[in-house]
């Protein structure tokens, strides 16, 4: 797959795999960036109270372009509520805005 939203939409339809509402439980995506394989990464987490918490991997974006991302990311947050969250993008910046992709927990504060 080439096209961020193409890929948008199938990470979507992952999600809604293991999506279920009206039970208690937080969700969240996770995207990864794997500086060794050149990849960005998706994972869908799960917080149930009292239970172990999942990782399930929903997909692997091999075009290691934050252009591609950003329009993905843009694509998804269209798509869904579901908080999104950055790990390894220290230092990084959306092409468009020119904003960190993600802090540290000390910088938000």
């Amino acid at each position: 797959m080439n096209n961020s939203v193409q890929e948008a939409h199938y990470i979507l339809k992952q999600v809604k795999k293991y999506f279920k509402p009206g039970i208690k439980a937080r969700y969240y995506i996770l995207v990864v960036n794997d500086r060794f394989d050149h990849t960005f990464n998706f994972f869908f987490n799960i917080f149930k109270p009292k239970h172990f918490s999942r990782s399930i991997p929903l997909h692997r974006i091999k075009l290691y372009n934050l252009d591609y991302l950003e329009k993905l990311i843009m694509e998804l947050r269209q798509e869904t509520q579901l908080t999104i969250n950055f790990v390894l993008f220290e230092n990084q910046r959306w092409p468009s805005t020119n904003q960190l992709i993600s802090y540290k927990r000390s910088e938000r504060n």
